[in-house]
């Protein structure tokens, strides 16, 4: 067990984001007592801007390997940051934030320093065949197809994604996925949960934002879903996103006179 809670310790009186969304000015705490914790609601309730405020104040770093102050874009929730207290039991380095709109730019950055390192490797051994200046050049390119095969960019957009989620997880990590079900097909949706708990039973933890109903049916997770500006803690089958599915799954046909009326 990694992170046991998030706690609000100050509250900015001020209107502006990231603190304006209603679920920010009413947020206090978040325990996390199992190794899977999801946070349900619409768009635009505070769901992406809470993660990564989480994010920051965890120091969790980006899939990309970098540190979320390299990217201005992260400022408002530094911000909301240091307004949070973290508790931890055991203090991992392990772990990442992960946004699906970041993957296609991650993806195509990987693509570009494995073709970099492959090129410059051609040139060196064309020069001298036993140089030493190839080595780095030559682990950057066999690491990466150690941990992804002939390359992310080579395989479907759920495939390769799994693929990247199957390299970068380690025990004992604490993962803030933000609407990870984004580029998967439902297949392909339980297959990251089977993921989910092979790690989880060796220590990992998961914060995740989805709206995802089968993310949501992972076994003993904490589900929350955002009513009013307040995180509720619910069973699977009262969570709004679950309700609307599966009523529309068993008489589609209500809805369409609806919408289409």
């Amino acid at each position: 067990m990694t992170l046991r809670e998030i706690k609000r310790v100050r509250w900015t009186d001020e209107d502006r984001y990231p603190f304006n969304p209603d679920l920010i000015q009413n947020f206090e705490s978040l325990k996390l007592d199992v190794p899977v914790t999801i946070i349900a609601g619409d768009n635009g309730s505070g769901k992406t801007t809470l993660l990564e405020g989480i994010a920051a104040a965890a120091g969790s770093t980006l899939i990309s390997g970098e540190h979320m102050e390299m990217d201005k874009s992260f400022s408002p929730a530094f911000e909301l940051a240091d307004e949070l207290k973290l508790i931890w039991s055991v203090k991992t380095g392990n772990g990442f934030f992960f946004r699906a709109s970041d993957f296609i730019t991650y993806t195509r950055s990987l693509a570009n320093i494995r073709e970099e390192a492959r090129i410059t490797m051609e040139e060196i051994k064309k020069r001298d065949p036993n140089s030493l200046e190839i080595l780095p050049y030559a682990r950057t390119y066999y690491e990466l197809r150690h941990l992804y095969g002939e390359g992310l960019d080579k395989r479907s957009h759920g495939e390769s994604f799994l693929d990247l989620f199957q390299a970068r997880f380690n025990p004992n990590g604490f993962y803030i996925l933000d609407e990870p079900e984004a580029p998967l097909s439902p297949s392909k949706q339980l297959t990251l949960l089977a993921m989910m708990h092979d790690m989880a039973k060796k220590g990992a933890r998961f914060l995740i934002s989805t709206h995802s109903p089968i993310l949501m049916a992972y076994p003993g997770a904490d589900l929350y879903e955002i009513q009013e500006g307040e995180l509720v803690k619910l069973p699977f089958e009262e969570i709004g996103h679950v309700r609307l599915t599966k009523d529309f799954l068993q008489e589609p046909e209500r809805y369409f006179r609806h919408l289409f009326d």
